[in-house]
């Protein structure tokens, strides 16, 4: 097989590793309380739509006010889990596609707010790597619903206090 035949299958299977490292990261600096790092991973001006999940507060916005919604919850969860799994991406020229599950796990007192998911995001190759130019999650189940404000109040009470 020549280079030239053995390049484009090569560079296919760099991209999809690439594009999988990026979505997956998303949500291990998510977890691990790194939200600047999360945020790094995201082009400026990239649009996130979570209002499967979170209401229509939450269609389209960008990805800085999307961060900002997340800070005020998500760390009142004692711990975090996401597992992104099943990918199907499209990579055309510099842009891709893809589609993968989700499931998420956070854990406040003993509960847990479960949810299941389609996670969509659209992506750009850049000088620093792909990078996330639009991101929707479309919830397939959840249970703990209650949790997320429970969480939200204990952050509002840690901020006043």
């Amino acid at each position: 097989m020549s280079d030239d035949n053995l390049t484009s299958p090569l560079r296919a299977l760099q991209d999809r590793i690439e594009i999988q490292d990026v979505i997956c990261a998303v949500t291990l600096h998510s977890d691990l309380d790194e939200p600047e790092a999360a945020l790094a991973l995201y082009m400026p001006g990239a649009v996130i739509d979570y209002s499967a999940v979170s209401g229509p507060d939450s269609a389209n916005i960008p990805v800085e006010d999307h961060r900002r919604n997340l800070a005020a919850f998500l760390p009142g969860f004692d711990k975090r889990q996401h597992q992104t799994t099943n990918f199907e991406i499209k990579v055309t020229g510099d842009e891709a596609v893809s589609r993968a599950q989700v499931r998420a796990i956070h854990t406040l007192d003993g509960e847990v707010w479960l949810v299941h998911g389609t996670y969509h995001h659209r992506l750009a190759r850049t000088e620093q790597g792909w990078r996330i130019t639009y991101q929707r999650a479309d919830m397939l189940h959840q249970e703990g619903a209650h949790l997320p404000a429970i969480a939200r109040q204990r952050v509002s009470d840690r901020a006043a206090a």
